[in-house]
């Protein structure tokens, strides 16, 4: 068999090895012995704490406002809106321009976004509907932002490290929600004892967070353009409407890459509605101040980080078990979620919540993009994004209609059997699409990379029709 590895093969980057240090820990930690990719996550982690910084202070500032739970629902709209509307062109696009580049654009338009905001609320003059034209803004931002985000890993790093690397982004990710939220509510806690107003502290907040961005656009500028994979261009591009309907015929065609996608705007839609209900759980359900709404958060991120992790070192995942029995277990405690009055029951499922959660949409994740070629990635992963980022604003103003009408436990009771359901028509939508042939890549195995991201004789199809 011919050398594979990435140091034989000019269009991988260059792997730098890891710290002997290490030991035993090499396997889970791969994919940083890139460094453009260490440096992209690197850079992901400093900006991310900032962004949940603003994740939770937000809802907190529209409460203070006097803000109800509907508006709430509203500001979820507002920030993830767009995505469903043009999150795909942003797909089309991040299989056609410099991802780089496009993210270092993307970040400065975030970046002035959060600058804007904290100076309105700095100044005293926020109301709560300059709270959701901001939103839109980041809205607008994240739909072109997103799909690039998601698909630029692959460029990063080689594919056997692609499982690898999307376990730690998604560590990246729930690290940074342990700590953003923790601090936002230490921070607002503080600002609230010192001045008497809560929004003092939410302005710190989303000042952090503008200077946060400065970690992710470090770390995009100083990449080694030449170590990034460039995949062959047709020299013509089709439509934009053509190239857009070849991913969408790609991802409904593809039983795996579809009952996927299927599953993730479902529980989007029902069951992680955090956002809306953590700061109505907090104050009305268990009375508690910013701070122990902030805990709250961080217990989640605490759980998530524990899913990522055990992610990160599996040699071998069984994809469709994770999902299910992850999404199950994830529904169940939503209800126990719901039945509870106490912090140190509360925290306890909220960190298994957030456990449980990963396990299944870190698992869909790669599943997806094992399941699709480099051809056709932005262009599927905006589908991804789209489903999960566009349910948001659905499940928010489901979840704060419902709390609003019958109260905060009940939205979490009608999250969960809907959650169920859906789990339930997957399963029977995956059992007859293994009946009727191969499901594709349903086995992740960090041993046999190379066969387990080999595209399927379909993709091979559909990307030659470019």
């Amino acid at each position: 068999m011919a050398d594979t590895s990435p140091e034989s093969r000019p269009d991988q980057p260059r792997s730098l090895p890891l710290r002997a240090a290490l030991g035993g820990l090499k396997r889970g930690f791969e994919a940083l012995g890139i460094r453009n990719y260490r440096l992209y996550w690197t850079g992901q982690v400093v900006s991310l704490i900032g962004t949940w910084m603003q994740q939770v202070s937000l809802p907190w500032l529209v409460l203070a406002l006097g803000g109800s739970p509907l508006q709430l629902g509203y500001v979820a709209v507002f920030q993830f809106g767009p995505a469903m509307f043009l999150a795909p062109f942003g797909g089309v696009f991040a299989d056609r321009i410099d991802k780089r580049l496009a993210l270092i654009a993307s970040q400065i338009a975030a970046a002035l976004q959060a600058f804007i905001i904290f100076l309105l609320t700095a100044t005293g003059i926020v109301e709560i509907w300059m709270v959701m034209v901001m939103a839109l803004m980041l809205g607008l931002v994240n739909a072109v932002d997103m799909p690039i985000r998601q698909s630029i890993a692959a460029d990063l790093v080689p594919r056997r490290m692609l499982a690898n690397a999307i376990a730690l982004n998604s560590m990246a990710f729930n690290s940074a929600r342990v700590v953003g939220p923790a601090l936002a509510g230490v921070i607002i806690a503080i600002g609230t004892a010192v001045t008497g107003s809560a929004v003092a502290g939410v302005a710190i907040n989303l000042g952090i967070n503008t200077l946060t961005y400065s970690g992710v656009l470090t770390g995009l500028i100083r990449m080694n353009p030449r170590e990034i994979r460039r995949h062959e261009k047709p020299e013509r591009h089709p439509p934009v409407l053509h190239s857009l309907a070849e991913g969408f015929n790609y991802s409904v065609r593809t039983p795996l890459v579809f009952w996927c996608l299927v599953l993730l705007g479902g529980i989007a839609a029902f069951g992680f509605n955090f956002q809306i209900l953590l700061p109505l759980f907090a104050t009305q359900v268990l009375d508690l101040g910013s701070a122990g709404y902030g805990g709250l958060y961080a217990a989640m991120g605490i759980g998530s980080l524990g899913g990522s992790l055990t992610l990160a070192f599996m040699r071998r995942r069984r994809a469709i078990p994770l999902m299910l029995v992850g999404g199950l277990v994830f529904s169940l405690l939503l209800v126990g979620i719901g039945v509870v009055r106490s912090l140190w029951l509360a925290a306890p499922l909220v960190l298994a919540a957030g456990y449980f959660s990963m396990l299944m949409i870190n698992t869909i994740n790669a599943t997806v993009q094992a399941n699709v070629t480099d051809a056709l990635r932005g262009r599927v992963m905006s589908f991804y994004v789209t489903v999960f980022a566009g349910s948001a604003p659905l499940g928010g103003l489901f979840a704060g209609a419902v709390a609003e009408a019958w109260g905060t436990p009940a939205a979490f009771f009608a999250g969960a059997g809907l959650s169920a359901v859906i789990l339930a028509v997957v399963a029977l939508g995956l059992r007859a699409a293994a009946r009727r042939g191969s499901l594709g890549v349903t086995t992740i195995d960090s041993s046999t990379e190379r066969r387990a991201t080999t595209p399927a004789p379909e993709a091979r199809t559909a990307s030659a029709t470019r």
